[in-house]
């Protein structure tokens, strides 16, 4: 692996907010969909079954992109992979807002997340060749906001150009915002990374902020196999939390506005705006990812503790929340805040231990496949259920399986904390 050279000062803040930019801007154009899908669905462009099968797609794509960006974000500039993702889903929204059969929209949704599957692992490559180790950990929890900052972005300007001009508005609007930053991206990147390559410093010696007592692996029993790594790591047993956040950040996500229209019977325009309390909400879940990791010093102790706060808001809202609004938002709301910190850990965090091994864009494309490929198969289970039993059977799912990856996490912690002393 060549080391490349960190770059020094005010100039980090600046290069993480191009990579803030790039990745919430790219929420625009993937979260549209879900944002115009009750008024869709509303006006007959589509079926709930349909709409639920479009999301799948995308969330199948996005899935199994992640392993290819994973690999690609090791070996190819991760600033010309990024642009490209972008780019491409510029031209996929803009085609969309054309309001092509369902057949055609399936393909071209799908084709939007091979796309936006090239930004997360090469943006995790990029800022852990180029930010400084003591700095990377605020960098992740800033990137980490990007998922509410986006989603809110979405749903706030879908509800607007819905209202004003009918859902197409929100697919070229979701054009116009990833081409921006696409742009942004591009010229911000080449200038820094030029600069710091010739003005650049050198860490020499790297050092996490977490200490761990317990016994350490080996250096030479550091696999050189991928699906070894995985499994002599705790990776492996974590995949399951990986799935499950997926889960609870995208899948339920994408179905707030169609649950909160289909449970208390508001104007698909309205549910959008109420949805957007969750993102509001979201982006104090990093920081709250941040306060508990500070007072236990160890990722997979904050990780199940996000857990049980999120299981113990789903299960408030599967007794209560078909009752009261308010109760309902509340939950998905703490909820949503939970995964966006489970998500730092999981694919941002943990992920940087891997840098002195050149496996920080695999590993991280790999749980993150994990968690799109999961959000797939539940976005369309989502969309049957709601279907045939109603919302009720739905809610109780989540509960379950936030409890599921509570479980997982306590199994993958031994070898983790093992194996984690290695890495950096």
């Amino acid at each position: 692996m060549v080391k490349k050279k960190i770059i020094s000062g005010r100039i980090t803040a600046i290069f993480v907010a191009a990579c803030w930019i790039a990745y919430s801007f790219s929420y625009i154009g993937r979260l549209n969909f879900s944002a115009s899908m009750a008024e869709m669905t509303n006006s007959g462009v589509l079926l709930k079954s349909e709409a639920g099968a479009v999301t799948t797609g995308f969330f199948i794509c996005y899935g199994l992109g992640q392993f290819l960006s994973g690999w690609l974000g090791d070996k190819v500039s991760p600033r010309y992979l990024v642009f490209t993702g972008l780019a491409c889903s510029s031209l996929i929204n803009f085609a969309i807002s054309f309001g092509p059969p369902f057949i055609l929209m399936v393909a071209l949704w799908s084709a939007n997340g091979l796309s936006q599957a090239l930004l997360w692992a090469p943006i995790c490559r990029i800022v852990s060749d180029r930010v400084m180790t003591n700095r990377r950990q605020k960098a992740c929890t800033a990137l980490a906001t990007t998922m509410a900052g986006g989603t809110l972005f979405a749903y706030i300007l879908s509800a607007l150009l819905i209202n004003a001009s009918g859902w197409k508005a929100s697919f070229i609007c979701g054009s116009v915002c990833t081409l921006l930053a696409a742009t942004i991206w591009l010229i911000v990147t080449i200038k820094i990374e030029k600069d710091t390559d010739k003005n650049g410093e050198e860490e020499e010696h790297p050092v996490m902020v977490n200490e761990d007592s317990g016994e350490a692996v080996p250096h030479d029993e550091i696999p050189s196999n991928f699906i070894k790594l995985l499994i002599v790591s705790g990776l492996m047993t974590l995949a399951v939390a990986s799935g499950v956040q997926g889960i609870l950040k995208d899948c339920m996500s994408t179905w707030v506005p169609t649950f909160i229209s289909d449970m208390f019977e508001m104007s698909p325009v309205v549910s959008i705006l109420t949805g957007t309390l969750l993102p509001v909400f979201g982006l104090f879940g990093p920081y709250l990812a941040n306060y508990i990791m500070v007072r236990t010093r160890d990722e997979l102790s904050s990780l199940f503790i996000l857990f049980l706060i999120s299981s113990g808001a789903l299960a408030l809202l599967a007794l209560f929340g078909r009752f009261s609004i308010v109760v309902s938002i509340v939950s998905l709301a703490v909820t949503y805040a939970c995964s966006l910190g489970q998500n730092m850990f999981i694919v941002g965090t943990i992920p940087m231990y891997f840098h002195n091994v050149g496996k920080v864009s695999m590993i991280t494309g790999t749980l993150n496949a994990i968690s799109y490929l999961s959000t797939a198969a539940m976005s369309w289970i989502t969309g049957a259920l709601v279907d045939t039993a109603g919302w009720g059977i739905v809610m109780t799912m989540w509960l379950i399986l936030s409890s599921v990856a509570a479980v997982s996490v306590i199994f993958a912690k031994r070898r983790w904390n093992k194996f984690r002393r290695n890495l950096f």
